[in-house]
């Protein structure tokens, strides 16, 4: 066999961390929720999102998963990240004036 393949089964592994469908809510997830837990990186301080944010429904259940991961690994800074503002636009249509 060549490539990333798995002897065993004969086929690639599966990607952990990939969503079938990100339009479709994770078990516990609330879309909309606006609040988000990351994790600072080591050497930068920066906030390492995922490519798929899970999504907490309200700031106690993100605070509770950000004190559940620190307990994990005790080196990382955990920050609870909500939604300040919203702002949506509506698209307007302009029509050519005939001449």
């Amino acid at each position: 066999m060549t490539g990333n393949l798995c002897p065993e089964k004969g086929k690639r592994p599966r990607r952990t961390g990939w969503l079938k469908n990100p339009k479709m809510a994770r078990k516990g997830e609330t879309i909309g929720g606006g609040w988000f837990v990351f994790r600072r990186g080591d050497d930068t301080g920066r906030i390492r999102p995922a490519w798929w944010p899970f999504e907490y429904g309200s700031q106690c259940e993100a605070l509770a998963e950000a004190k559940r991961r620190s307990v994990l690994h005790p080196s990382y800074r955990f920050d609870v990240v909500g939604v300040a503002y919203s702002v949506v636009s509506a698209a307007v249509a302009q029509m050519a004036e005939a001449a």
